[in-house]
């Protein structure tokens, strides 16, 4: 039997017996909602490959919410197609109203014992949080993310009929580890050696937060808001040489003459020009900024060949081009219609709306065939919505109708809806983004996830339709004042602020990123699938996150956003850097930013260069009050 070693005066959490080959000396501190638990373990004798485990027991019941930010949302409880990277998208069981797939990642299901063990580098903030909504009971677990033991380790359990319980670990030793789509044996993480009187001391806190769901988002947030102290940041080059680096790489690298657009990437093969994600639209927006006229040339041609040659029948543009036709998404099979993702033409109708306001403030022209693929685009969201109640996921673009539903994606067209109804003057579309924000916020942001916003990841839940529901909440309020739209986007920010680093991780020194001396601190996990931190949001500057600062007066939305912005520059390959960066060329960026070990060794990265570069681009262009406040020492 587990002798509790403590017991919280509220609510019965119970903190259980430690290891006994280890001597604990223990005490406490606590108020009305806080526990604070202080450990020092001191050997007796010599020890070698030892683990200290701290099993904190919660009554919550065993299908409680459980967040670990980053990582688990709602312990990823959903339909698992288990397949390598990158899963492809499924053609049988779904239909315009789900399920939710993701593939085989870290989750509290029956398959997995309702267990999983991960380690605390992989978490964006030192907190793993837990709602009961039967009890309207939450709890917030804070920890030490490492120390002279090592990383530690977080293992959960969730079995049926028991209490929640949560082990911490010192240091992590995992049966299995999770490396992108796929898990690895581990054959040894190695444990504590121990001489005779040495001893280490360790931390943790308990915080009950007693209401709703949002109640306990909103207080993850404060606390992850309170360890974003001010740090020293270390700029390497100033965000004016760091567009500009960019911007020429693009030039170099990346604009095809040909066809008349910047490509999404380096080199043949793939698909080169994508409308919307992580090119397409916020590149030509982006650039459509640049003062060389050059770049603005291109960036007027690239938007006039995606809306003279790319909208469907249905109204959508197509997703994506392969340097010779416009094709969807998906293969066409025998028996199988083509998957479209249905964020591209989203994004891209939002971008191409920034761009027409961009133009009209500099008296410049705006073709009618451009303002023509626009409404169409527009007038295709609105029929979707009206015929499913929701955009989906993948669309038929031949019909417009929703193949695989339900998921968060359709979230990117909120803002083109706000924004197509003062371009157009049409009320309308600001009554269907109404109707498709309540919808979203109803069924995703206030169960504490959003999901399907990427393509490469099936349904994962992601921080990329996390912040368009930030960005077209944001936009809805400022259209209507209604309270509400604002209250929600406060909501939906708290749980995009889950998927932001708040700390800087500690890289090895004699690893690449170690060796830059790069900052973590800011970098955005993009989903649940892909585990490792980028630079910048896939693919916006953040300036939603600033418009509700100065909405709300609340500092945590602007400190967030500047550790956003300020991890952006370290990541541009510099001259004489290359060999660090998988030679990719100077002006790149890659989007891997290990800190943990989910896709590569921690302080690696990988030579792709890709999205980020836009949103530095966004970044420069759209926030120059962030970054000249950052960098004004450079």
């Amino acid at each position: 039997m587990i002798t509790p070693l403590a017991t919280a005066e509220w609510n019965s959490v119970q903190v259980l017996a430690t290891t006994a080959d280890v001597p604990c000396r223990f005490s406490e501190q606590s108020t009305s909602e806080e526990w604070q638990l202080h450990f020092e373990f001191t050997a007796s004798g010599s020890l070698s490959d030892h683990q200290i485990r701290i099993p904190i027991q919660l009554p919550l019941d065993w299908q409680s919410y459980v967040i670990a930010p980053g990582v688990l949302y709602n312990g990823n409880r959903f339909i698992v197609s288990p397949q390598t990277y990158a899963p492809y998208l499924l053609t049988e069981g779904v239909t315009p109203d789900g399920p939710i797939v993701i593939s085989d990642v870290p989750r509290l299901t029956a398959d997995t014992g309702y267990r999983t063990e991960l380690a605390a580098n992989a978490l964006t903030t030192p907190f793993v949080g837990f709602h009961d909504p039967q009890r309207n009971q939450g709890f917030l677990i804070g920890f030490e993310i490492d120390g002279s033991w090592g990383t530690t380790g977080i293992n959960l359990e969730t079995l049926p009929g028991k209490s929640v319980r949560i082990e911490l670990c010192l240091p992590v030793q995992r049966q299995r580890r999770y490396e992108h789509c796929r898990w690895i044996e581990v054959n040894h993480e190695p444990g504590l050696s121990w001489q005779p009187g040495q001893s280490l001391a360790f931390t943790a806190r308990v915080i009950s937060v007693p209401g709703s769901l949002p109640d306990l988002l909103r207080r993850l947030a404060e606390e992850t808001a309170a360890i974003r102290q001010p740090m020293p940041r270390t700029f390497p080059l100033s965000f004016l040489a760091a567009a500009e680096s960019v911007e020429a790489k693009l030039d170099a690298h990346n604009w095809d003459e040909a066809n008349g657009y910047y490509a999404s990437q380096i080199g043949k093969g793939g698909w080169p020009l994508q409308t919307g994600w992580v090119g397409g639209g916020p590149t030509f927006h982006a650039l459509a900024h640049s003062p060389n006229p050059q770049r603005r040339a291109r960036a007027r041609r690239m938007l006039d060949f995606i809306c003279r040659t790319a909208v469907t029948p249905s109204g959508y543009f197509h997703g994506m081009h392969d340097g010779q036709q416009w094709r969807s998404f998906g293969l066409k099979r025998p028996g199988c219609r083509a998957f479209s993702l249905i964020r591209r033409p989203l994004g891209c109708t939002r971008d191409a709306l920034k761009t027409f306001s961009l133009y009209r403030s500099r008296g410049e022209s705006i073709e009618p065939i451009w303002e023509e693929a626009v409404r169409r685009n527009l007038d295709a969201m609105v029929n979707t919505a009206k015929t499913h109640g929701h955009l989906g996921y993948t669309v038929d673009f031949d019909t417009g109708r929703v193949l695989w539903g339900d998921s968060t994606c359709g979230a990117f067209g909120l803002t083109p809806l706000v924004l197509g109804a003062a371009w157009f003057a049409h009320p309308d579309y600001l009554e269907v983004a109404s109707l498709l924000a309540e919808y979203y916020v109803t069924h995703f942001v206030k169960k504490g996830f959003t999901c399907g916003g990427v393509g490469d990841a099936l349904m994962a839940v992601d921080s990329e339709s996390s912040y368009a529901m930030v960005d077209g909440l944001v936009s809805l309020f400022e259209a209507t004042h209604e309270p509400r739209h604002l209250e929600w986007a406060r909501l939906a920010a708290d749980l995009f602020s889950t998927w932001t680093m708040a700390y800087d991780a500690k890289l090895p020194p004699d690893s690449p990123l170690g060796q830059l001396g790069i900052q973590s601190r800011g970098a955005v996990i993009a989903n649940l699938q892909n585990q490792h931190g980028a630079p910048g949001i896939c693919t916006a500057s953040g300036e939603a996150l600033l418009r509700l600062h100065q909405l709300t007066g609340l500092t945590r939305y602007r400190e967030m956003l500047e550790d956003i912005v300020g991890c952006l520059p370290q990541m541009v390959v510099r001259p004489g850097q290359e060999n660090l960066w998988g030679s990719i060329p100077p002006g790149s960026m890659s989007e891997r930013l290990m800190t943990m070990d989910g896709m590569a060794p921690c302080g690696h990265t990988s030579p792709m260069s890709c999205w980020p570069e836009i949103s530095l681009l966004l970044t420069y262009y759209e926030l120059p009050e962030i970054w000249q406040s950052l960098d004004s020492d450079v």
